[in-house]
């Protein structure tokens, strides 16, 4: 399921909520003081489903958060105060077993998986068959050159921004299609296609953070 589609159903989810509760059948205010953690679950299972390595990242710690905000609501553990601690180690785990990229850098492999934490990174595709892949910033940002990639059918690249933004360069030949989640974020979409002979699929999930896609 596309993010747009989750974007509307949760969007419908609180229309029909607030309608009821105009109606006096539920008190829509106390059921939000007790379920909005899984606000954090539903955008975990959302990049889980993108079964990318970034995607794969951010989906369980949106979901470590949901769970203990989540277990704190309904049993008062005060949990809230291991939080912090934990998403600190969640993401030491992550620095130590990801390859981290800095600098400018050339990538001439069907994927591009990269994870960006306090740093940027400018990254070239020389790609002779590119395949798509997953980018995540965190605290970071990063500029994608795909102008030199070989894209000869559809392809799919997971794009996540956490108060931190991206730019990617695409070829003119190159259509590209956008969907997501954006949370206190967005994407712009500046690109021309101009004899199409590829598509490429970028799902954006943005959270403070920004991202540009351009030719």
């Amino acid at each position: 399921m596309s993010g747009r589609i989750w974007v509307g159903l949760f969007f419908l989810m609180f229309g029909f909520g607030f309608l009821l509760h105009q109606a006096d059948i539920i008190n829509m205010s106390q059921v939000l003081s007790t379920w909005w953690p899984f606000i954090f679950i539903i955008i975990g299972i959302i990049q889980l489903t993108n079964r990318s390595y970034a995607s794969t990242v951010s989906g369980f710690l949106f979901l470590l958060i949901g769970i203990i905000f989540l277990a704190n609501q309904w049993y008062d553990l005060n949990l809230i105060f291991y939080l912090w601690p934990l998403v600190f180690i969640f993401i030491g785990l992550v620095i130590i077993l990801t390859r981290v990229k800095n600098g400018k850098t050339s990538h001439t492999s069907e994927r591009l998986n990269t994870f960006l934490l306090f740093s940027g990174a400018e990254i070239k595709s020389q790609s002779k068959n590119f395949h798509g892949g997953s980018v995540m910033t965190l605290c970071g940002g990063v500029e994608i050159d795909l102008r030199e990639a070989i894209i000869t059918e559809r392809t799919t690249l997971d794009l996540t921004c956490i108060m931190g933004g991206a730019s990617i360069i695409v070829p003119e030949n190159v259509r590209v299609e956008t969907s997501g989640i954006p949370i206190f974020g967005g994407w712009e979409d500046n690109t021309r296609s101009i004899h199409e002979v590829a598509v490429l699929k970028i799902n954006c999930l943005m959270i403070f953070g920004g991202a540009e896609i351009k030719n």
